[in-house]
């Protein structure tokens, strides 16, 4: 029998009748442990404690278990991309028993991934789901320290449209009657900010074509189901993937709008998994070289933004669940940002003449001084003015008080310290009138 610490939790190991049990005792309490080893024991002499809660003992074990558990409380969508990953990570290591991943086993994972091409982003997901399927049954707190993710090349978070890119891109997806399901879903994707995920498990009784609404059940987390309003050119391009499914005979509300389709047979009880050749072929014909059908909805949220849509309501719309989230996607563009300082100047009234300072007629010579006198009632000062004298294009200068009067400081140009009584407050008034 033996008791000792592994990390800030005790741990046991005892044999009874011949059979070892090693547990963890769940706290980091001395005293507390020894009474949790007794019970335990006692439990063992009773048959009441089985050998085996430690959990699992080989990968594929492993690997169920972690999924079971996840299932109920991730979405079907998270679930197919662990099972994505996780189905490379046992064809690597096979049925291994958990005690032979190790640090090395994972490097040597992570060097035959690079060799074969795999970007290193890719990469790192493979390790990151291997490691949480490791954390479920408690075997990486030993190899967190000795794993290292692989560096990932910095890209652009991602793209928005111009008006002229959106309108090169529908003119060539109009042209060809191939790229009819991808042209219909680029026009709901850049009317409604849908993920592609989203668009592609739309089904029949998701969409009301009355009441112009659309609910989202399908995405990539349970907190982005939301209802999106159509505008019509949603709307129109919805409508028409109906037509289509009533030609093909996909009448009934389960039914998928983008249907699955193996050599020309559709099966409408399963979505779309992938439009990736007809993508790249509308791109190319649009120009638009490396653009993703997500960068759609990067447009969409841009626009949305530069045309001052509230941030509540913009969440709502593309189902973010933070503002950080929100500034992944928002590109504003230059324009729109010297539009909005422009408009700045325009309303405080400071918009200045683009030909120097100005008299008026446009005419004022460069450098050409301004005397400006600006009056101060009597009471006030011993001296009944004060002179201001700007210069330059734009203008600038010093107000001049005279030597009895320097408690009354000058503060970037013309704004006096209000610390000097009700005098310098009637100054500073009369100033900046």
């Amino acid at each position: 029998m033996s008791l000792w610490k592994r990390g800030r939790q005790y741990w046991t190991d005892f044999t009874v009748s011949g059979q070892r049990y090693r547990k963890r005792l769940g706290t980091t309490n001395l005293q507390t442990a020894k009474k949790r080893e007794r019970d335990l024991i006692e439990n063992a002499g009773r048959g009441l404690l089985s050998t085996n809660e430690q959990g699992p003992k080989r990968l594929s074990e492993a690997i169920d278990s972690y999924l079971a558990a996840k299932r109920m409380r991730c979405s079907p969508r998270t679930i197919e991309l662990e099972e994505e990953r996780l189905s490379l990570v046992k064809k690597h290591f096979g049925d291994v028993p958990l005690m032979a991943i190790t640090a090395t086993a994972i490097a040597n994972f992570q060097r035959a991934r690079h060799d074969a091409g795999i970007a290193n982003r890719t990469i790192n997901m493979d390790v990151g789901v291997l490691s949480r399927v490791l954390k479920s049954c408690g075997r990486w707190r030993a190899l967190a320290e000795h794993v290292r993710n692989l560096p990932e090349r910095q890209r652009p978070i991602g793209r928005a449209l111009t008006a002229e890119e959106q309108k090169r891109l529908f003119a060539a997806a109009a042209s060809n009657q191939e790229w009819e399901h991808v042209y219909c879903a680029a026009i709901v994707a850049a009317n409604t900010s849908m993920r592609p995920v989203e668009v592609k498990h739309l089904r029949r009784c998701d969409v009301d074509l009355v009441k112009k609404l659309l609910h989202v059940r399908r995405s990539k987390n349970e907190t982005s189901h939301r209802v999106i309003p159509l505008n019509t050119s949603a709307l129109n391009a919805v409508a028409r993937m109906f037509e289509r499914a009533d030609m093909l005979g996909h009448t009934e509300p389960e039914h998928y709008l983008w249907p699955a389709c193996q050599w020309g047979n559709f099966d409408p009880t399963h979505p779309m998994l992938k439009w990736d050749t007809a993508w790249r072929a509308l791109r190319d014909a649009a120009g638009l070289h490396g653009l993703r059908f997500h960068d759609l909805r990067h447009t969409v949220i841009t626009e949305l933004a530069e045309m001052g849509v509230a941030d509540h309501v913009l969440e709502s719309i593309t189902g973010h669940l933070s503002r950080r989230m929100l500034e992944h996607y928002s590109h504003i563009r230059i324009d729109a940002k010297r539009q909005a300082l422009d408009a700045l100047d325009a309303q405080r009234g400071r918009v200045l003449p683009s030909n120097g300072n100005g008299n008026g007629d446009g005419h004022q010579a460069q450098g050409q001084e301004i005397n400006a006198v600006v009056d101060v009632p009597e009471g006030v000062t011993s001296q009944s003015r004060h002179s201001l004298t700007l210069s330059g294009s734009p203008p600038s200068g010093k107000l001049l008080i005279p030597l009895s009067r320097r408690d009354v400081r000058v503060v970037e140009g013309a704004r006096l310290e209000n610390d000097c009584g009700d005098s310098r407050q009637a100054i500073l008034k009369h100033l900046l009138s």
